[in-house]
């Protein structure tokens, strides 16, 4: 789980002191994943359906309200507060490290929790423009 904090900087290679270890040592610092987005509606959805999912259980970086999931796509870029800029890259596809979730200890939970995440996980995205950003900032999509 990722703590939630009341702002950072998203820079060019991501958000924070945030740190990935499969998108540093596999993809190299591939700048195509350096933040991560899950909208309120998803978790809402998880919620509603049993899971106990909370802020942060995802690994996301962003947690983004009052936009819908389906909004987001690949090459659509968002402001983000005053300045920053993300361009969406690809949809997050589950990984086994979920399974660390104190709520999946179960192996037959933890793949059902995969399962229920194919195509709702969240999006990676590539920083256009670098910004500090803090909770409660616009996100507005700009292209």
């Amino acid at each position: 789980r990722k703590p939630s904090v009341p702002g950072f900087l998203i820079g060019s290679t991501g958000c924070g002191y945030d740190y990935n270890h499969y998108r540093e040592t596999v993809m190299r610092g591939e700048n195509e994943r350096a933040v991560s987005i899950l909208t309120t509606d998803i978790l809402g959805d998880l919620r509603a359906e049993g899971w106990p999912v909370g802020v942060g259980d995802l690994g996301e970086n962003l947690f983004v309200d009052d936009m819908a999931y389906a909004t987001f796509a690949i090459g659509r870029r968002f402001k983000i507060g005053a300045t920053a800029v993300l361009e969406v890259t690809e949809p997050i596809a589950p990984c086994a490290y979920l399974c660390t979730l104190p709520y999946l200890e179960q192996k037959w939970r933890c793949a059902d929790f995969i399962r229920t995440l194919d195509k709702r996980r969240g999006w990676y995205a590539k920083v256009v423009a670098t910004g500090q950003v803090s909770v409660g900032d616009s996100v507005v999509a700009i292209a």
